[in-house]
């Protein structure tokens, strides 16, 4: 039994334009990702606007009642005779369990497609089926149920998700950019942000940067990449000149110390021999490099990786750890604490 991998678009397209395989046994990370899959099988099974209490069924292994999934799967929906149901975390089928299963697929029910879901990658064999069932059963079995592994997403379909998410609104490339910037390359962070900021905005129906910052917590008129780069090449009174512009905005120490820890995160990412080597897109992947910043901030990072050994690195993380505690738990002058930081971290060799 061949494992086919598909795009996160190009299977979404596949499934809501009712290519969908009978059964299918879908690898996924990200639950984000197969909850947009489901819904486009649905789209696609069903159809859109059907009834979804009627024709969807959702069942986790962990607490599987074998004799509710398999009265799912043996009937139609009580006003549709198709139904979609899904099967979360395979991992946790017991013998018995996936013996009931694999002589289900044996023979399914064509009206009813069966979406296992998983963020293994152990395959059918281990996940699913029973090797206890008469061979050619197994056999019709593993023929019946596809398995299709959801590659990561680019940062093509990730901005073009979140564009989908704020249908109706208009929304800059640099918004998006910002947003993914801040989401820490994560489905399940961004999309509360979308919802916080698609009520925020709701009247203008329209969506900035400043909107972001300040659904995201922060309000700042500055590039941070600017501030970033005064760091990393070591221009403690460029660093201290842009902290000082900004310093009366509510929080924004904290805001800085995400940055430099995000920043020192990459410079020691770069020492790593596995990080080293990956390049485009997935490089500024890991290093968590997003918007216009990327192409400035991505040389800088090497060259000072380079030339910092892993001690300075240490002192670097001990320092931002203490500003941070200072400025969650102190009553210290903050603007004292920041500079103090600044230079510190400018001084490492």
């Amino acid at each position: 039994m061949s494992k086919n991998s598909s795009t996160f678009s190009a299977l979404r397209k596949s499934f809501k334009e009712g290519n969908i395989p009978g059964n299918i046994l879908l690898e996924s990370s990200d639950r984000i990702v197969s909850d947009d899959l489901v819904d486009a099988a649905f789209e696609g099974f069903i159809g859109k606007g059907e009834s979804r209490e009627d024709s969807l069924s959702v069942f986790t292994a962990d607490d599987l009642k074998i004799d509710a999934l398999m009265n799912e799967c043996m009937g139609g929906g009580l006003f549709s005779s198709r139904k979609i149901v899904v099967l979360r975390n395979p991992k946790k089928l017991t013998k018995p369990k996936k013996v009931a299963l694999t002589e289900y697929l044996a023979d399914p029910n064509p009206d009813v497609t069966m979406l296992i879901i998983t963020d293994e990658n152990e395959g059918a064999g281990k996940l699913v089926f029973a090797d206890s069932v008469d061979p050619e059963r197994l056999k019709l079995a593993a023929k019946n149920l596809k398995e299709v592994t959801v590659t990561d997403l680019t940062e093509k379909e990730m901005t073009d998700w979140i564009r989908e998410k704020f249908e109706g609104f208009d929304i800059t490339d640099e918004s998006v950019s910002h947003l993914l910037s801040l989401s820490n390359f994560s489905l399940a962070e961004i999309l509360p942000e979308i919802d916080k900021l698609r009520t925020y905005c709701h009247f203008r129906k329209s969506v900035s940067v400043e909107d972001i910052n300040l659904c995201n917590g922060i309000s700042k008129d500055f590039n941070e990449g600017d501030f970033i780069k005064a760091i990393v090449k070591k221009k403690t009174a460029s660093a201290v000149k842009i902290y000082s512009s900004i310093s009366l905005k509510k929080d924004i120490e904290v805001y800085l110390v995400f940055l430099l820890n995000t920043a020192f995160c990459a410079l020691r990412k770069l020492k790593d021999p596995s990080s080293s080597k990956l390049q485009g897109f997935n490089l500024k992947k890991e290093l968590k490099l997003w918007g216009p910043v990327q192409e400035v901030l991505l040389p800088l990072y090497k060259q000072a990786s380079e030339e910092l050994n892993s001690a300075a690195l240490d002192d670097a993380f001990g320092m931002i750890y203490t500003a941070d505690k200072k400025f969650k738990s102190s009553s210290s002058e903050k603007s004292v604490i920041m500079t103090n930081l600044i230079y510190g971290l400018c001084s490492l060799k």
